[in-house]
């Protein structure tokens, strides 16, 4: 067996690229524009595909321990939300990286090993980088409306403070 015929290990070798190259595409702009950004313009759309199938799936396996950092707990706080968010943005796009360099070896895989070789690669992609990021772009949507909504409740409540405060003469 020849090494490129691991689409599963060239997978998480995938994740250790995108693992790596993440923290150095920090400081661009398309970095901000990549992690912002969504594929899809709703939410329905992510359903259609199956999203919520895939996060399913990694709740019941052992791979829910990956991205501790990415979990929402009883604390609705709003600083802690936000970091939440900004942990998913790093997983999407350590895996936009793994898809781009795991596509990279998908075309030349299929060219140097075989069709059936390059369609594992295509599946273990889709599977292990595409998805992934769907699902945190899914997330950071329903996160986004969240935070918002807690943004609008916390102005209210610091302009009601002031008006009482300034009512009282302090």
């Amino acid at each position: 067996m020849h090494i490129l015929d691991n689409a599963f290990a060239i997978m998480f070798l995938s994740f250790m690229v995108g693992v790596f190259v993440e923290p150095l595409l920090r400081g661009l702009k398309t970095y901000k524009w990549l992690s912002e950004s969504y594929l899809f313009a709703n939410s329905k759309s992510y359903e259609r595909i199956g999203v919520l199938w895939f996060r399913t799936f990694l709740l019941s396996t052992p791979l829910k321990l990956f991205n501790s950092q990415i979990r929402i707990s009883k604390n609705r706080d709003l600083e802690f939300l936000r970091g939440v968010r900004q942990h998913m943005a790093t997983a999407e796009v350590s895996h936009w990286v793994g898809f781009a360099s795991m596509l990279g070896m998908t075309v030349f895989v299929w060219w140097y090993r075989g069709t059936n070789v390059g369609l594992a690669y295509l599946a273990f992609n889709l599977l292990g980088n595409v998805y992934p990021c769907l699902l945190q772009q899914y997330n950071k949507r329903r996160l986004g409306g969240l935070i918002a909504a807690l943004e609008v409740r916390d102005a209210a409540q610091r302009v009601a403070t002031q008006s009482a405060k300034s009512d009282i003469g302090v």
